[in-house]
């Protein structure tokens, strides 16, 4: 991605997306670097295979803060916060606004490691919610009852029904993986995406339509639709403080389904074309066709949609849909990482340079390429060793007639208990599969990161 962050003019763009990073930076050649990614998705499902013989994440606890008596001063401040930017977008300066690092950085960006630390934020601070509460919008009960209710965990009751309720596992829902495409294109393809009054009439837009959605469906729409909430819930998923045993929340509502999986391919397609289409030979293409909006929101389209039927038809059987959470939070962040890191605090510098505060002050420092490229290498493989896990855990849970600890059951005279190799062979041959797909993931990752 060429990143819309403006410093001058309106429509200076800074190419940080992929951080300084290149495959010159890298300690180890590129190829030793992408036998690693292989080395290590076939060592975690190797490793798994003789050491994880029985579903351990199959009963997920999610616990739940308390007190709760910082949550809605938190809240106030946060919706405070989007009024004034969105505000600001609409009718402040043109130059020096934050208004795409609040956007494409904090947001984007930001909420993903805040949510796999403390789990699903978003849910109790989204301004959409407040707002819809503090106007009484979708306080009735929706005249439908939601498709599933959610699983509730012991305790005493949450403060509020309306904010603080566990999100129903309807986070699948095709109208959030909708907005989230929205929100993509406009991210990498759109015109004018540095201008902070076109990202202001959006916010504005899409909050006007979220919250007649809310008014229309109940208090609880966004856990559903909101596509923010959806993404911060799903990387909340990794958060050791709030689900028990850890990655437990990736089998909270498994299997996920089509809404769920078109929803990660949206997320994980959109960063592997902002990667593909950084290349020289992409960018002349588009620019030599003449109709660059045109090819770019088909590349985008068609890069999704790859995603999409690899994730469901791969696998086969098995659906591994959750299991691809660690891998697209591991490398969103390792895609986005030094535009976090220099971003993301020369946008918050933009916003206290707006209230008369730090005038010239900058933020002008540059991450050493080398650090920058191991962290990214660890996010990717780490994810990937982690989703490798997942599926081995939830492939297990789907077969519970015949776990690698078990003897293979056949038709006939009852046998005597099959030798090791073939119990582990039993579950282990439909992960194969899954295995080969993920090793191609590795293998594109770090490919498309370091290579242009």
């Amino acid at each position: 991605m060429t990143a819309a962050f403006p410093d001058g003019p309106a429509d200076l763009l800074v190419p940080l997306a992929h951080g300084v990073g290149r495959s010159a930076d890298l300690p180890l050649p590129l190829d030793l670097v992408l036998q690693a990614g292989a080395a290590t998705v076939v060592i975690s499902f190797l490793a798994s295979a003789l050491l994880w013989r029985r579903p351990v994440l199959t009963h997920p606890r999610e616990r739940h803060p308390r007190p709760t008596w910082w949550r809605r001063p938190l809240r106030l401040l946060v919706l405070a916060l989007a009024l004034y930017l969105t505000a600001a977008a609409l009718v402040g300066p043109r130059e020096h606004n934050p208004a795409a690092h609040a956007l494409f950085v904090w947001l984007w960006v930001g909420l993903i490691p805040v949510s796999v630390l403390f789990g699903p934020v978003w849910r109790a601070l989204n301004p959409i919610r407040t707002l819809a509460e503090l106007l009484h919008i979708g306080t009735r009960e929706p005249a439908h009852a939601p498709d599933r209710a959610p699983a509730r965990v012991p305790g005493p009751a949450p403060a509020t029904t309306v904010l603080s309720d566990p999100a129903p596992p309807a986070a699948q829902s095709w109208v959030a993986g909708a907005g989230l495409l929205a929100f993509v294109w406009l991210e990498l393809v759109a015109l004018g995406r540095a201008d902070p009054v076109v990202l202001g009439l959006c916010v504005a837009g899409y909050a006007g339509v979220q919250l007649a959605l809310v008014a229309r469906h109940g208090a609880q729409w966004p856990a559903r639709g909101d596509f923010l909430e959806v993404y911060s819930d799903l990387a909340g998923r990794l958060s050791p403080l709030r689900w028990r045993p850890p990655l437990s929340g990736l089998t909270a509502d498994h299997p996920a389904g089509a809404g769920r999986a078109a929803f990660l391919a949206i997320w994980w397609g959109s960063t592997i074309f902002d990667s593909a289409s950084g290349s020289p030979a992409w960018a002349g293409f588009v620019q030599r066709s003449g109709v660059p909006l045109l090819w770019s929101t088909a590349g985008l389209l068609a890069v999704c949609g790859i995603v999409f039927a690899a994730v469901r038809w791969l696998p086969g059987r098995l659906d591994v849909t959750n299991s691809l959470i660690p891998i697209a939070v591991g490398y969103t962040l390792a895609h986005y990482l030094t535009l976090l890191l220099v971003e993301g605090p020369r946008g918050a510098l933009l916003l206290v340079q707006q209230w008369g505060l730090a005038h010239g002050a900058t933020w002008d420092v540059v991450p050493d390429p080398h650090v920058i490229s191991v962290l990214q290498v660890t996010l990717i493989l780490g994810g990937h060793a982690l989703g490798v896990l997942a599926a081995h855990d939830m492939a297990l849970a789907g077969n519970p007639g015949r776990p690698p600890s078990r003897s293979v059951s056949t038709p006939g005279p009852r046998l005597a208990p099959a030798p090791p190799s073939t119990q582990t062979l039993a579950v282990l041959a439909e992960e194969l599969p899954v295995v080969l797909f993920m090793i191609l993931c590795t293998w594109a990752g770090l490919f498309l990161l370091f290579v242009r």
